[in-house]
């Protein structure tokens, strides 16, 4: 692929074949990086978790409780509160 070829990662839109029979959802892209990027992503992942952002997104719908998340972003509003 592209990032093979230049060294630079790439991002795609994945074509029919990758959602048919890879999987891939509608709402998914597909992202390839060479190895002598990781150590760069690694430490951003790192700074996102200090600041409260977790890679992957934890997805919430009905089947799980939204309130351990919003409890860590809305601490603040149960404190003016009281």
């Amino acid at each position: 692929g592209k990032a093979l070829k230049t060294g630079e990662p790439a991002l795609t839109i994945p074509c029919y074949a990758e959602r048919r029979y890879g999987g891939v959802a509608d709402d998914e892209m597909l992202m390839a990086t060479p190895p002598r990027y990781l150590p760069k992503m690694l430490e951003g992942l790192a700074a996102l978790s200090k600041n409260g952002l977790r890679y992957p997104v934890p997805p919430y719908g009905i089947q799980s409780d939204a309130g351990a998340g919003l409890s860590v972003s809305y601490a603040d509003k149960d404190k003016k509160k009281a």
